[in-house]
């Protein structure tokens, strides 16, 4: 799901078409007019492309956009959430495309953001803290009950952020679960400011048990801190 005006390069638009369907959001019959012509210029296979026309503020999709669950039957469902943000189109976008796609949807009272969240398909899930602070009304314990009642979220990791110096404390700053079983943890020299907090953020998923029964392997990647000071 992205979104045009694009946030993303062209050519990162091809790749993902070669192997999945790509949802592009855009303003118009006229824009999405302009994104073909575009993609065709490109060599985007638009067999793989869709359009929801609708109004957005922003090209965030990764942390508006909707979360997808199954039923016990193996029906997709969407969940949307209240967005962070004081972006009322962006928010309206997983009500548009449930409809869209003729999924069902389900409306979680949490405010919440992609960018802010990240699970494994097997129960655990993990959030900053920022989860619980943006959430006054709502004691930790309710936060961790609509988790799982909506998302099946059974194990909420919910974790101090490390990047001391970010402004928006979401999660994909510093981790993502690649798998099950693997987590990638930022890394920085010795001498950053953020280097003690993120070695013990790196000690603690290494000392915890996968889904798979065994601890995460954990695998470190230098990331500058500039790359998630955009989002506010």
């Amino acid at each position: 799901l992205i979104r045009y005006p694009f946030g993303i390069p062209i050519s990162l638009i091809k790749e993902m078409a070669t192997d999945a369907n790509v949802t592009t959001i855009v303003a118009s019959q006229a824009q999405q007019n302009t994104v073909i012509n575009q993609y065709i210029a490109n060599g985007v296979d638009t067999s793989h492309c869709d359009f929801l026309i609708a109004a957005t503020n922003s090209y965030w999709t990764r942390d508006y956009g909707p979360w997808f669950v199954t039923d016990s039957s193996g029906q997709v469902g969407v969940v949307d959430f209240p967005y962070n943000r004081p972006r009322p189109a962006d928010d309206e976008i997983p009500k548009l495309f449930a409809t869209m796609m003729g999924l069902p949807l389900y409306g979680m009272n949490v405010i919440h953001t992609g960018g802010n969240y990240m699970c494994d398909g097997h129960g655990v899930g993990s959030s900053t803290d920022l989860v619980y602070v943006e959430n006054p009304s709502q004691t930790s314990a309710q936060v961790d009950d609509k988790m799982n009642r909506y998302l099946g979220i059974t194990n909420h990791q919910v974790v101090p952020d490390p990047n001391i110096s970010s402004t928006i404390d979401h999660i994909d700053c510093w981790a993502k679960f690649l798998a099950p079983d693997k987590i990638l943890i930022r890394k920085t020299l010795p001498a950053d400011p953020e280097y003690t907090a993120l070695e013990s953020a790196a000690s603690y998923w290494a000392s915890q048990t996968s889904s798979y029964g065994y601890p995460y392997r954990v695998f470190r990647v230098k990331i500058g801190r500039a790359s998630c000071r955009e989002r506010v």
